[in-house]
């Protein structure tokens, strides 16, 4: 089965070492393309030697949802792979995803690690992606993050492209399409990558957190059946009234679900509790630049 592996870029300061780590997994052979859709303006591509990878090059910067849209429509092979371009895919990453998808799950997302490059950036990593731990148990998901995701083209035919009106939350949106087709999300722990972000100080993880909550709120709602506490959501008022009471109750489960890793980062639990307060306010639309 080959591949079309799409990346996303916005001039990624690690995207060499993310190619540079697909190239060295051992199933590379599978892979056919690596297509990179934004912007490299520092050309760290020209200093890998990947004969597979191609530019696809935009005008100008566009959002995460646009450029993968890119990246399906020029794509040649029909298992797509995506890739975030702040990724680095562990050894048993591609062949993870090639067994699930061998196996009949056309929708397979893989593992994060629990792990960061300082405070805030491990504390964005375990409050973003609990659910997606490459510690957790694999099964059927409601909906996958496309950071690492693989999917059949089969699949994209019948549910359409990602929503680009959506800033944040279009993945969730969108392989919630794909369950709701009957596309049921699998998810496989050990095709597991690093996320390398660059949300390294509280500002940063604040102010993405808000963001995600402001646009995740339309998603929350439009799909009222997958999402506990959706009607909240209708009243922001309130919402942020209780903002305090819900990021406690939030971060209490996640702490409690996923005790063993939190038995060696305890130190972070402070930062997810604040990570869930930004999350209400900007579902609250208390800061209205988080919609930008």
């Amino acid at each position: 089965m080959k591949v079309s592996v799409i990346i996303p870029s916005l001039n990624s300061p690690i995207l060499d070492s993310v190619i540079e780590k697909i190239i060295q997994q051992p199933q590379y052979e599978a892979v056919g393309e690596i297509l990179i859709v934004g912007k490299d303006d520092q050309h760290l591509l020209k200093t890998v030697d990947a004969p597979k990878v191609q530019l696809i090059e935009t005008p100008k910067p566009v959002n995460a949802a646009k450029a993968r849209n890119i990246g399906i429509q020029h794509a040649k092979h029909e298992l797509l792979l995506f890739l975030d371009s702040d990724c680095l895919p562990e050894p048993t990453w591609l062949d993870e995803h090639l067994r699930l998808q061998a196996q009949g799950h056309p929708v397979v997302g893989g593992g994060v690690l629990p792990e960061g490059t300082n405070y805030w950036s491990l504390s964005y990593n375990l409050t973003l992606f609990h659910e997606f731990f490459s510690t957790n148990a694999e099964g059927e998901k409601r909906y996958l993050p496309t950071l690492n995701l693989s999917v059949q083209k089969k699949v994209i035919d019948e549910v359409g492209l990602l929503n680009e009106e959506l800033s944040r939350g279009q993945d969730i949106e969108w392989t919630t399409r794909m369950k709701e087709a009957g596309f049921m999300p699998y998810f496989a722990p050990q095709a597991v990558i690093l996320h390398q972000h660059s949300r390294l100080d509280f500002t940063a993880v604040w102010q993405d957190c808000a963001r995600s909550g402001y646009h995740m709120r339309q998603v929350r709602i439009q799909y009222p059946q997958l999402f506990k506490g959706s009607r909240l959501l209708q009243n922001r008022l309130f919402l942020l009234l209780l903002s305090p009471f819900i990021a406690t109750a939030i971060t209490t489960g996640i702490v409690r679900k996923h005790l063993s890793v939190f038995h060696k980062s305890w130190h972070t639990i402070p930062a997810i509790y604040f990570t869930k307060i930004a999350w209400c306010w900007g579902a609250s639309g208390i800061d209205m630049a988080v919609r930008k």
